[in-house]
């Protein structure tokens, strides 16, 4: 099953719960920037510049180059339309996108009646590293509840984002050009704050899956030092992708060039650039499967922007020391499971699946005591609810727990797991709710209308709590503020969690979190890898 699919009929069903505003026409406000001036839109105590490059066009002799800096215009710009989408295939956003000219982004600008420059948020979206676009948010309702300027950004995607070759790197040896595509963003809003209101030294970063495992690139990539001065990560864990080496995806780049006619040689990389973007997206294999532990293009370890894996940079404190927000949802797997089984295959589970998967996971050796004990259907209920809790612990909430882990020893950080097991979202399923999905959490992240027509008064409660939490995350690197349950500091003595439920959010007791999801066991299985023991 696609994650394409995955993420976008999961993101699609919350989009639509949260509503969008309508951009009824008040004044006509305008951006003064460094390429010329652009003409907005406001209503509702926002005023929105959309479609802004941040970067060139990355086409033609661009293509697979750093991003370079936007052309001027002379006239007063329109900023009221969305811009182009990357690269990349239908999901239920949108149809098919063959437009590489689509680095801009999207600034929303509250109603500011203290005349203090506000907090920033910068927001990086999610899609496997192969879909999405920040268009797909409407950052207006949290620019207006969380007082601050929201910034959503466009990346490259796919091929075009992550390839190399080592003709490639002769030219330059960074890769990760999609990275390298945040950190420009992420430089022009730098650049551009005060003029949106914004204070230049209150920038936060925050992600969610793709984007929350970028926000970890940034903290730990020297290139993003300076640009940002706090990090919000949600389901996006720094090793969720396993640290791939750059030789890992020079030699699926290698085979998709000799596919596309393009021989390994001096010209290869020549040769490359003059294929059309239709081809190459028809040649690209398969996008990310989480399930089956299938990266395909995504952030490699290349010695530039990712000097080495990012779990060794953490360990050894080279990190961007900046206070850091990571955690995830408590039942994670459920949504790729369900997807790629239920929905996308019409059945359950079967104990074959099972074992494939288990075993991708930890390897054949250990395979049958993960199967037949740990993630057993007789502790599970199910095969799809104990495939569904392996997928979650092991890829997302146990690897986060760690990272927090880590970084609080090198600066403030702070632990949470968002656990609405009513999330509105789900598709009908006969196998098992789907709880608190990965991805439930952004419907109370974007609130539409409110209260919302989606959620009961408990969840509109914990939505508006969480809205003040990543909004005083941004003003002071804190989230706790008047009238919210205190969230503890994370320490590796008392390894607090902030439990995001409705009508109860704690604090988990000391070790609640690691034996829901059984992280001990997984900390031994990634210490044996690490001693190739497996």
């Amino acid at each position: 099953m696609r994650l394409t699919s995955t993420l976008g009929r999961s993101i699609s069903a919350l989009v639509l719960a949260i509503g969008a505003n309508t951009l009824a026409q008040a004044a006509d406000p305008i951006l003064h920037t460094d390429q010329g001036q652009a003409r907005g839109i406001a209503s509702g105590g926002v005023s929105r510049f959309v479609g802004l490059p941040f970067a060139a066009p990355p086409v033609g002799d661009l293509r697979w180059k750093a991003p370079q800096p936007p052309t001027t215009w002379a006239h007063v710009r329109d900023a009221t339309q969305f811009a182009n989408v990357c690269p990349q295939e239908p999901s239920a956003f949108s149809g098919r996108s063959e437009t590489e000219d689509c680095l801009y982004l999207n600034v929303y600008r509250p109603d500011n009646s203290s005349g203090q420059p506000l907090p920033v948020m910068v927001w990086i979206h999610g899609g496997g590293y192969v879909l999405g676009a920040g268009s797909y948010y409407d950052g207006a309702p949290l620019a207006r509840q969380a007082k601050a300027v929201v910034v959503t950004v466009n990346y490259r995607l796919g091929v075009f984002g992550f390839m190399a070759l080592p003709g490639l790197q002769a030219e330059n040896a960074a890769a990760n050009y999609g990275i390298q595509d945040q950190q420009a963003a992420l430089r022009w809003v730098k650049q551009h704050a005060s003029r949106l209101g914004g204070d230049p030294n209150r920038v936060t970063l925050f992600g969610q899956s793709a984007g929350g495992n970028s926000a970890c690139v940034h903290v730990v990539s020297p290139g993003s030092a300076g640009l940002f001065n706090g990090a919000i990560s949600e389901s996006g864990p720094c090793v969720l992708l396993r640290n791939v080496p750059l030789a890992q995806i020079h030699d699926q780049s290698e085979v998709l060039a000799q596919a596309m006619g393009c021989p390994n040689g001096a010209h290869q990389v020549a040769c490359m650039r003059q294929q059309s973007t239709v081809a190459l997206m028809n040649a690209t294999p398969p996008d990310l499967d989480i399930i089956y532990s299938k990266p395909p293009w995504v952030p490699a370890i290349d010695g530039v922007i990712l000097p080495e894996a990012a779990d060794k940079l953490l360990q050894s404190g080279r990190i961007n020391k900046v206070p850091v927000m990571f955690g995830g949802n408590h039942d994670e797997g459920r949504l790729f499971v369900a997807l790629t089984f239920h929905l996308g295959q019409q059945r359950g589970v079967t104990t074959a699946d099972h074992r494939q998967a288990l075993r991708g996971m930890v390897g054949p050796t250990l395979a049958p005591l993960f199967t037949d004990v740990l993630y057993s259907p007789a502790r599970y209920g199910s095969l799809d609810k104990a495939l569904a809790a392996a997928v979650t612990d092991h890829f997302y909430a146990c690897s986060s727990f760690s990272d927090v882990k880590t970084l609080s020893g090198f600066t403030n950080a702070y632990a949470f797991e968002f656990n609405d097991p009513n999330a509105p979202g789900a598709a009908p399923d006969p196998y098992f709710a789907w709880n608190a999905f990965h991805s439930a959490e952004l419907a109370y992240i974007f609130q539409g209308e409110t209260p919302s027509p989606v959620f009961t008064t408990a969840q509109q409660t914990l939505a508006d709590q969480m809205v003040k939490y990543w909004a005083n995350f941004a003003a002071k690197g804190d989230p706790n503020g008047l009238g919210l349950p205190h969230w503890s500091r994370f320490n590796k003595l008392g390894a607090p969690v902030q439990d995001l439920a409705p009508g109860a959010v704690t604090t988990m007791r000391f070790g609640q979190f690691e034996r829901d999801h059984q992280c001990g066991v997984w900390a031994t299985v990634h210490a044996l890898r690490k001693l190739n023991a497996l």
